[in-house]
């Protein structure tokens, strides 16, 4: 998030970290503006979802096969299955970017799974520190989880749609939360 790499980082001062207040409070403002749209059209931001992970794909399969060009050292086999995943991710982004429907719904079953594991890991953490103070709330969270991922997978395609979207949109607007507090702490700090 902060615009540090490591020949800058141990030249960290307070002037360095005043810099990165306007970063932080325009992506927050981007952040929050996405998450409130996300949250009020479902639909238009599910397109729009669809389209910028299918941009992200094509990108990413771009730059693998770029890499892997650039990158080879003879060996056939790993320059062949990064083509093969390069082709994928193209082919997987222009589907994502063509036929948004599949794209939301795809983004649909993989949260599905996400929370699901998710829940499971939870569940079995809790089992685990039942004698710890708290611990039970690890289960009650992985029930949640659970919960959620069932959710997705008997949701119909409109509530499927407004499920993602609606999750998207909650995650955007605490990120957006987030950063402004860390811009505030900065601001408080330097």
């Amino acid at each position: 998030m902060l615009n540090l790499d490591r020949n800058s980082l141990p030249e960290l001062d307070s002037m360095l970290l005043k810099k990165q207040r306007v970063p932080l409070k325009i992506i927050a403002f981007i952040l929050l503006i996405g998450g409130i749209f996300c949250l009020m059209n479902p639909f238009v931001s599910g397109i729009v979802l669809s389209s910028l992970v299918g941009v992200i794909f094509i990108l990413s399969g771009i730059s693998l096969a770029f890499v892997m060009f650039n990158n080879r050292n003879g060996n056939f086999w790993p320059v062949l299955a990064a083509i093969v995943m390069a082709a994928a991710y193209v082919i997987i982004g222009y589907v994502f970017m063509t036929n948004p429907a599949v794209g939301i719904f795809t983004l649909s079953v993989i949260l599905a799974a996400l929370f699901a594991v998710a829940g499971v890991i939870r569940l079995s953490a809790g089992l685990k520190m039942r004698g710890i103070h708290n611990g039970w709330l690890q289960s009650v969270i992985g029930v949640l989880d659970l919960i959620i991922a069932v959710m997705f997978i008997t949701a119909g395609p409109v509530a499927s749609v407004t499920l993602v979207t609606t999750i998207v949109g909650i995650e955007m607007l605490f990120s957006a939360f987030a950063c402004f507090q860390l811009a505030q702490f900065l601001k408080s700090q330097v």
